[in-house]
């Protein structure tokens, strides 16, 4: 089993690593965060830091985590932040889960329930 503590690449001010990528983009109105690979403490800071301006936007804030291989609790720290974030500020924000990865990782700690979750990319860009 694989601590948090993260032995993998630094994480660089273009958000993105060899463990660890997310591209920014918007579509159908929405600002979409693709994340990939390794969400952990070396990463999350870099997750946060666009995350957390992109639901100053306005826009809905999609973020697809499909590609995410590992959750961390820091990586689960900064969704939990996001979400305070969105409430707070009356913004929409969605996660895509189809990896079992981060679905066991929501579940496991009790979050699954705190936030809106969708199958697919296509299915959080039509529930808006």
């Amino acid at each position: 089993m694989r601590s948090d503590s993260g032995m993998h690449a630094e994480s660089t001010g273009d958000t993105s690593s060899d463990a660890y990528t997310l591209d920014v983009t918007e579509q159908d109105g929405a600002r979409v965060l693709r994340a990939s690979g390794e969400i952990d403490i070396i990463s999350a800071p870099a997750l946060r830091s666009a995350l957390l301006p992109a639901l100053e936007t306005g826009q809905p804030v999609v973020l697809d985590l499909s590609g995410v291989s590992f959750l961390g609790s820091s990586g689960l720290a900064v969704l939990v932040e996001a979400r305070e974030h969105a409430q707070g500020a009356a913004r929409e924000l969605r996660l895509v889960c189809s990896s079992r990865i981060v679905i066991r990782a929501l579940e496991a700690t009790g979050l699954r329930d705190l936030f809106d979750i969708a199958p697919d990319l296509a299915t959080a860009l039509r529930h808006r």
